[in-house]
């Protein structure tokens, strides 16, 4: 079974698209440190043109829990979190976290 979080963002009029692309390369950097099997980002091409999807896919749902919390009590996730805020460049959209069913 896979596991995956997307973040969904938008960057914000007027922002620098660099400083975006480098603020999740490095949060997507830090998904990896704790444990995400990897990490991608997608445009949105069609329907929600202009927003940006950062997913995170992990084996199990056992193997997201286990990253959670660490991750969330490290510092430099949470001055990341809090640059940011400050920068301004984008804005989170929605978070879906997903689990992949068998058709079969």
């Amino acid at each position: 079974m896979a596991y995956e979080a997307r973040y969904v963002f938008r960057p914000n009029p007027g922002a620098d698209l660099g400083v975006v692309m480098e603020a999740i390369q490095r949060g997507a950097a830090l998904w990896k440190r704790h444990g995400a099997t990897s990490a991608r980002l997608w445009v949105v091409a069609a329907g929600e043109l202009g927003n940006y999807v950062l997913e995170l896919r992990f084996d199990n749902a056992t193997e997201y829990a286990k990253v959670t919390d660490p991750l969330s009590a490290d510092p430099e996730f949470r001055k990341w979190q809090a640059a940011n805020v400050q920068a301004g460049a984008f804005t989170w959209v929605r978070s879906n976290l997903m689990r992949e069913l068998p058709l079969a």
